[in-house]
């Protein structure tokens, strides 16, 4: 009986101690049991660009503003809402129009949601959205990208330590090659339906002439001031984008008979993306 009651209390201890053990696992924080990947939402194709190059293996990226649909006038869908309801992370751009209305409602279907500004450390240009058509700007979102996830998902912190280095990499490369394509052009000014290269012109020591202001279209008036000053300049080719109207830059491109070239500033595959964009306007800044 005594043997029987020693073997007792030896099992009760060693129970115990495995209890202790399991007690004093890592407190880092940690996803949900049931979630194989951070759940990730973002606003624009490009963000989904750097949350997949910085998170790796370790997310799932989602986007609200699918391809060819405009920031300024899109709606999420209900799908799109309940999907929000299970997101882990929100990466937002920090100051374009979608985000500004649609915000409070997107905290309000996920309350415990992070939201994660990437534009923190970015100096705006006269309240400019588009930061991302930068790659130097690029790192700085990346940098934030990798804060937001390591702070969710510490238990992955080095992987994404490590990815984001490559990212580095990659746009410090971008950058470099931009730089090769655009030294020997004739010309800095273009013509551009929607001003969204602002970053990118400052980069490049480029200029855009944007034919939409404030977001509305020109009046006659401006118009003809448009095609005057696209005529004092030599500009011949006009730059439209998927997500808007070429009636205006086709118009324009009619009276100086030139042509309208169609770039996206919100493609997902971004380096591809910035490297055909400065092919194309190389080759148009390069022209008598």
């Amino acid at each position: 009986m005594l043997t029987r009651n020693k073997t007792l209390t030896t099992l009760v201890i060693f129970l115990m101690f495995l209890l202790g053990m399991s007690g004093c696992s890592s407190t880092q924080p940690t996803l949900e049991p049931s979630h194989d990947k951070v759940k990730v939402f973002v606003s624009l194709l490009p963000q989904a660009y750097f949350a997949e190059k910085v998170g790796g293996d370790h997310v799932q990226v989602d986007v609200l503003i699918p391809p060819g649909a405009d920031p300024h006038t899109y709606e999420p869908t209900p799908q799109q809402m309940k999907d929000l309801a299970e997101a882990d992370l929100y990466l937002a751009i920090g100051t374009i129009e979608f985000e500004e209305l649609w915000m409070g409602r997107i905290r309000g279907v996920n309350p415990a949601m992070p939201v994660f500004d990437t534009s923190r450390g970015v100096e705006l240009i006269a309240g400019d959205p588009h930061i991302w058509l930068s790659p130097t700007r690029a790192k700085v979102q990346a940098q934030n990208i990798y804060t937001a996830l390591s702070e969710i998902d510490a238990a992955n912190q080095e992987d994404y330590q490590q990815n984001l280095q490559s990212f580095q990499v990659e746009m410090d490369q971008l950058h470099q090659d931009i730089i090769k394509q655009f030294k020997n052009i004739k010309h800095k000014e273009f013509m551009v339906f929607h001003p969204a290269w602002k970053y990118f012109c400052v980069d490049y020591g480029l200029e855009e002439i944007a034919i939409e202001q404030d977001g509305k279209e020109p009046t006659a008036q401006e118009m003809a001031r448009l095609i005057d000053q696209a005529r004092q300049k030599g500009i011949r080719v006009i730059l439209t984008s998927p997500q808007h109207s070429a009636h205006e830059a086709e118009a324009i491109a009619s009276d100086l008979q030139g042509e309208v070239i169609k770039i996206d500033p919100l493609s997902r595959d971004y380096s591809a993306n910035l490297r055909q964009v400065t092919q194309e306007l190389a080759a148009i800044l390069s022209r008598d």
